[in-house]
């Protein structure tokens, strides 16, 4: 096995952060009635998909390196929609988009790729 390339660190880093401010952002829209509950739950997908790349990231990757890019092009994709309906507001999700696009662009690395590939657990 060889050794996990740094962006892969970097990138698990960023993703995570986009994971803590996707949560913020949870937090900012719930206002305890229910109709607030739809909002919720576009920032918990955008937090969610932000795990799933922190998760892509990881040493024993469970998809292939094509697979990371497309789960970080979701979590980009996440914030622009919470961010149109307004469950997320605007700086969060472009912060949140920001970090999404720095975690598209390590996830198309060569070296990311063949890492995961490499290392990949079915």
């Amino acid at each position: 096995m060889n050794e996990m390339p740094v962006t892969m660190k970097i990138g698990m880093a960023v993703a995570f952060l986009g994971a803590i401010v996707a949560f913020g952002s949870m937090a900012w829209a719930w206002n305890g009635s229910v109709d607030s509950a739809a909002l919720v739950g576009l920032d918990m997908a955008a937090a969610m998909m932000f795990f799933a790349v922190v998760g892509s990231f990881t040493t024993y990757s469970p998809v292939r390196g094509n697979t990371v890019v497309v789960l970080a092009a979701l979590a980009t994709a996440m914030p622009i929609v919470a961010g149109i309906f307004g469950a997320m507001p605007v700086f969060f999700a472009l912060v949140c988009i920001v970090l999404g696009l720095v975690c598209i662009g390590i996830a198309s690395f060569a070296s990311t790729r063949d890492y995961v590939d490499a290392n990949r657990v079915i």
